[in-house]
């Protein structure tokens, strides 16, 4: 029965998505107690209260680049679209063109922390424009967003890159 329902709100998930999860279906063909506690994680990956929508996307774009180069980005590419984001900007994050300070903070807090470097220039001017509800949802924005591409990778599901396309 349980795995019946996580067929059916993984379904759903592709559909608002727009990229398939089929390494979530592994998860919960093989495990749905894991798929369930793993989807506990959703509503912190889509916490967002302080920063903008451009800030908040570009960080989360820019960390799951760190991550994957593909159906994950597309994801937040499409989260990034379905929040109001310009295209414009979207392109500019995906190919490192020059953006405003607080979006180039939020892309450069996202790279240094994925790569392991210490964040705290950028970290310090999220810190000064948005305070430290802001430095948080940064935070909670980059950790969350490379648990997915992490999972696909252990999983044996992320074998190959795809090209990322916005659509304007």
């Amino acid at each position: 029965m349980i795995r019946s329902i996580l067929r059916r709100s993984l379904d759903s998930a592709e559909v608002k998505l727009g990229a398939p999860v089929d390494y979530l279906r592994y998860v919960a063909e093989h495990d749905p107690g894991a798929m369930v506690k793993f989807g506990m994680l959703q509503p912190a990956s889509a916490h967002r209260k302080v920063l903008p929508p451009e800030v908040y996307h570009a960080a989360r774009i820019a960390a799951t680049q760190a991550a994957d180069c593909g159906t994950c980005v597309q994801i937040e590419v499409n989260a990034a679209r379905a929040s109001g984001v310009p295209a414009a900007t979207i392109r500019a994050v995906l190919s490192g063109d020059p953006l405003s300070a607080p979006e180039a903070d939020a892309i450069a807090f996202a790279k240094m922390t994925a790569s392991g470097e210490d964040p705290t220039e950028p970290r310090q001017r999220l810190l000064e424009r948005f305070g430290d509800r802001g430095v948080v949802e940064a935070a909670l924005a980059v950790t969350t967003a490379q648990v997915y591409p992490t999972m696909k990778r252990a999983l044996g599901y992320a074998t190959a890159c795809s090209l990322v396309e916005v659509d304007v």
